[in-house]
């Protein structure tokens, strides 16, 4: 089962339990409802001193912590694998490196595009694998030319890989910050 699938509905499930928290939290306040007045803390305080609470509360927390490490574990990208098989006509198999192509794909774009500090990051996908290109954009850059320059990588992708077994994404972050230069102190 595909993770993705399942976390928005999840979402929306966790995020109206904890407002259903919240007004219930709101209510125990100001009482609105007039419910809390007439509850009967007695009866909580029987179940909480029940000899069998504390082991139904250890129970409910480990389940809860078996289930938060398996949604992160579920959600942590995979290494791809290195090696992309080709179609080929025939008993042929052809097999290419995909971690040759990431630095290529790196330097087109920093040669063919105003960014800098160019990194890469190959990650499985169905069908295939997707080269992800993360730069900063410089300062003086236009929108034309890095879009220019990212379609010109996926099309020379898409001209390489006709299946679809490699395929790129650019993501462009802001221009980098420059970091503070440290004065030095004179004693």
């Amino acid at each position: 089962m595909r993770t993705p699938a399942i976390d928005r509905p999840a979402a929306a499930v966790i995020g109206l339990a904890l407002l259903a928290a919240g007004g219930v939290i709101a209510d125990w306040r100001f009482d609105f409802a007039g419910v809390w007045s007439r509850f009967d803390p007695d009866a909580v305080d029987r179940v909480v001193d029940a000899d069998w609470f504390a082991w139904v509360a250890l129970a409910a927390a480990v389940v809860l912590a078996v289930l938060a490490v398996w949604w992160l574990l579920a959600r942590v990208p995979r290494p791809a694998e290195g090696r992309v098989a080709l179609t080929a006509n025939g008993s042929d198999r052809i097999e290419l490196d995909a971690r040759s192509v990431a630095p290529r794909l790196r330097a087109d774009l920093e040669r063919n595009a105003p960014v800098d500090h160019v990194t890469s990051r190959r990650l499985d996908r169905k069908g295939g694998q997707v080269i992800r290109l993360r730069a900063h954009v410089d300062p003086r850059a236009d929108g034309e030319s890095l879009i220019k320059a990212a379609g010109s990588l996926a099309e020379t992708v898409a001209t390489a890989f006709p299946d679809g077994e490699v395929t790129v994404r650019v993501i462009v972050d802001g221009p980098r910050r420059e970091r503070a230069r440290r004065t030095p102190r004179v004693h």
